[in-house]
């Protein structure tokens, strides 16, 4: 392997002889595809999937010899302010990894050299727990792998096939197994009919991995009805009104999952900062719609961590790519609150 043109991680490995994917380790488990990665590296556009001006990644590789065996990076880079990668942190991460690996081909034998040559570099991290089992789900299926082994019991159970109340012997992998992998499920019928049965706890764990899939019109019409009937209660759980967003929050399903968040932004209750980051977090598509996100700006103006709130969650949301604008828009609208007026007057000085 010839080091004197690699100036990215894709070459790197494309000369390695290695296979490899790529995924998003950001708000969500999102596969990347090679032309993202590689317009990512090349500085060429901003990151797709910014988090606190961060790219976080799992590179999941492997050599044709042996594609059985598979290595993981989880790698973190610093974007510059318009989420463009930081020449400076490329740079640093190659000569580290070149330095490490030396010449050295991919192998059988080798490949843990490889996944080990950055443990200890400020570029790598260690996922969460849930997100660790979300890319695995993701990995597994994107590279035609079975689930854990946990799948069976977590699929049996919301199938509703095993007693409601055995949810705390399920496997936290199983359950994003069965998130991931909805449109393999031959018995979809049976997770629509226990989806409102679940307690809150069970219920909050698959949104949690929910919303690294992508759920069709039928999960999220019973979701729909989960959250109406949660905004109709006289104090709503801002938990599960959150657990709801988040399960629909990357369904391509989309004027239904508009509908629900502008019931939830019509609610008093969507004062609540963390109902607030879930939609400018995780839905920010629906932000693209005008009457949504004027909704939105005026009940993060008013929301339940003052300033604090309002000034974090605008400066997120506005770092997301093609999002700045519909944003700006909303906050000069000339019917505005007086509220929202002060704030945006205080945010700009």
């Amino acid at each position: 392997m010839t080091t004197a043109k690699i100036t990215t991680l894709s070459e790197f490995l494309y000369q390695s002889g290695a296979e490899y994917r790529v995924f998003d380790m950001g708000r969500r488990v999102v596969k990347l595809s090679s032309a993202e990665f590689i317009d990512f590296e090349l500085a060429k556009k901003p990151y797709p999937y910014p988090f606190q001006q961060t790219a976080l990644l799992g590179v999941v590789f492997w050599n044709p010899a042996t594609p059985e065996q598979h290595y993981v990076w989880f790698l973190k880079f610093p974007l510059d302010e318009q989420g463009l990668l930081l020449q400076v942190a490329r740079d640093e991460f190659l000569v580290m990894l070149l330095d490490r690996v030396g010449e050295c081909m991919l192998a059988a034998s080798e490949g843990n050299k490889i996944e080990g040559a950055l443990k200890d570099s400020p570029y790598t991290f260690n996922p969460r727990d849930d997100k660790m089992a979300a890319f695995n789900a993701q990995a597994t299926k994107a590279l035609s792998i079975k689930p854990s082994h946990y799948y069976d019991d977590a699929l049996a159970y919301f199938t509703g096939q095993k007693d409601l109340d055995e949810w705390r012997v399920l496997g936290l992998q199983g359950v994003a197994d069965i998130a991931i992998r909805l449109d393999e499920h031959k018995d979809v019928l049976g997770l629509i009919e226990t989806i409102p049965k679940l307690a809150d706890e069970p219920f909050q764990i698959l949104s949690t991995f929910l919303e690294h899939a992508s759920p069709d019109e039928s999960i999220v019409e019973v979701l729909a009805q989960r959250l109406d009937a949660e905004l109709q209660e006289k104090e709503p759980d801002n938990n599960c009104i959150c657990s709801c967003l988040r399960a629909v929050s990357n369904s391509s399903v989309t004027a239904l999952v508009e509908k629900m968040v502008l019931r939830v932004l019509q609610h008093e209750c969507s004062v609540n900062v963390e109902i607030l980051a879930i939609i400018s977090g995780r839905m920010e598509q629906v932000l693209k719609q005008e009457e949504i996100c004027q909704h939105f700006v005026e009940q993060l103006a008013d929301n339940d961590a003052g300033y604090t709130g309002f000034s974090h969650l605008l400066a997120d949301i506005m770092y997301m790519p093609g999002m700045r604008e519909y944003i700006m828009q909303a906050l000069r609208s000339p019917n505005r609150s007086d509220k929202l007026s002060r704030l945006v007057g205080q945010l700009f000085s």
